[in-house]
C-alpha cells in the first residue's frame, strides 16, 4: 500500500508539473491569432482541464486511502489495546537504547582523551 501511495504522489507531482508548464505555454500563446495555433490552444486547454480533473481524483483517492488506514489503525487499537501498548513500549525502548548508545559513545570518547590539566601535571 505504501508503494501505491508513493506512486500516486509521484503521478500527482508529475501532473501538477505538466499542468503548470501547459498553462505557461498557453499564456505565451495568448497573443498569437493564427487559426492553427488557436486550435492547438483549445486542445491544450482541454488537456489541461482533463489533467486537473485526474489530479483532483488522485487527491480524493489519496484522502480516502488515508482515512481508511486511520480507521483500520483505530479499530486495531480498540480491539487489541494491550498489543498496541506493547508495540508503543517496544518502540520507546528501542529509541531509548539507540539514543543512550549514541550518547554513551560520545561520552566514552571524551574520557579517553587527556584533558589539558592532566597533560600539564605530567
Amino acid at each position: 500500500m505504501d508503494q501505491q501511495t508513493a506512486g500516486d504522489a509521484n503521478v500527482a507531482d508529475q501532473l501538477r508539473s505538466i499542468v503548470h508548464e501547459a498553462e505557461v505555454l498557453l499564456e505565451a500563446l495568448n497573443g498569437v491569432s493564427d487559426q492553427s495555433l488557436g486550435d492547438l490552444r483549445e486542445r491544450v486547454y482541454r488537456a489541461v482541464d482533463t489533467a486537473k480533473a485526474r489530479l483532483a481524483d488522485l487527491e480524493q483517492q489519496a484522502d480516502q486511502l488515508t482515512q481508511r488506514a486511520a480507521r483500520a489503525a483505530e479499530t486495531y487499537v480498540r480491539e487489541h489495546p494491550w498489543a498496541a501498548v506493547a508495540i508503543g513500549a517496544a518502540i520507546g525502548l528501542m529509541l531509548g537504547a539507540l539514543i543512550a548508545s549514541r550518547a554513551g559513545g560520545a561520552r566514552s570518547g571524551e574520557r579517553s582523551a587527556p584533558s589539558d590539566g592532566a597533560a600539564e601535571a605530567q
